[in-house]
Parts: C-alpha cells; structure tokens; sequence
C-alpha cells in the first residue's frame, strides 16, 4: 500500500518500484482522485476543465512514475504536478473565470434538516465563492493549507516558493477572507 501523507522509506520506495505500474495508478487515483480535482477546480473554476486536468495529472504520474524519489510525500508530489498542470492549463488558455458549478458542493452535504441544510449551503458556497475569488497566489495557499490541510513546509516544497512567502500569502489570503465575509455574512441572514 502507499502511504499517502509521510515520505516513503528506502524499502517501501523498492516495493512500489517492484509493483505494476498499472496497480501503482489506480492506487494513487482511488486515493488523490477526490482531491486532485478539487486542488484542479479551485484553480480553474470549470467542472469539465478540472476533470480533464485530473486525468491529465494522473497520465503524468504514470509517465514520470519512476522518476518519483521520495523526497516529499507522494501527496505533495501529486499536487504539485496538479498546481503544473493547472498553471500552464490557464496560461496556454488564458480562461475567462466562471462561476462555481453547483455539483462541486455536493461533497459538502449531510443529512440535516431542510433549515440546517440551507444556512450550511449558504455559509458553504458564500466562503467557497469568497475563497475562489481571491487572486491565484493567495488563492492557492488558501485552498492547499485548509482544503488539504497541507502544512506551510509542504506548500513551501510543493509551488516552490520560500517557506516566509507561503506564511506571508496564507496571512493575507486570511485577511482578505475576513474582510470580504464579514459584510456577506451580515447579509446573508437579514431581510430588507
């Protein structure tokens, strides 16, 4: 099995080599699929464009499989090849942002009452909304530290930046947060 969340060991680093490729990716994609596509959506903002981008990361991971050291966690590897993927994806195509796709909050549901369900799903959308409307460098570190729950070091070794600059964009991406949902949340509760 592969460890998801710490850096593999020498040995367990010769028992993937040792394994079918084909198990290796079916095995990353049943365990990263999910978050993939979200870390890809939070980038590009388009359901379809994000499906694409995850097939895409993951047709990457089996290419440069073997290249795959083990000096990060296969976690940080994999988003790292998703952030890439994203960046060069909205380069190449200079996207127009769209607006958030509705299925994308389905993950986010429970059964609760129709209130309790409602006031979530506003909350929901209103800090999802909030967060995607941020600029990409804030954006990102955002998505990557409560989304992911990647650690600043990881998000550090994962978009190549200083570990002082991921802290300083996680600072400001809070402060901007706070700025925009304070008025929205105001509101999102009080009748005219």
């Amino acid at each position: 099995m592969i460890e998801g969340d710490a850096s593999m060991t020498k040995n367990e680093r010769i028992d993937w080599q040792h394994r079918n490729k084909h198990e290796i990716i079916d095995e990353l994609m049943r365990l990263y699929s999910k978050d993939v596509f979200l870390l890809a959506y939070s980038y590009v903002k388009d359901h379809a464009l994000a499906e694409d981008i995850s097939q895409e990361v993951f047709l990457k991971c089996y290419q440069f499989l073997e290249n795959f050291r083990g000096d990060s966690s296969v976690k940080s590897w994999i988003f790292r090849i998703t952030a890439n993927t994203c960046k060069n994806v909205l380069r190449k195509r200079r996207l127009n942002v769209v607006n958030i796709a509705s299925q994308f909050l389905e993950n986010i549901r429970k059964t609760e009452s129709t209130e309790d369900f409602f006031v979530r799903n506003q909350e929901n959308e209103a800090l999802l909304q909030t967060v995607l409307s941020l600029s990409q460098k804030y954006r990102e570190v955002i998505v990557l530290y409560y989304f992911h729950e990647l650690k600043t070091e990881e998000i550090s070794d994962m978009l190549r930046l200083n570990h002082n600059t991921v802290k300083t964009r996680l600072a400001r991406g809070r402060s901007l947060l706070k700025e925009r949902l304070e008025p929205k949340k105001g509101e999102m509760f009080h009748e005219s």
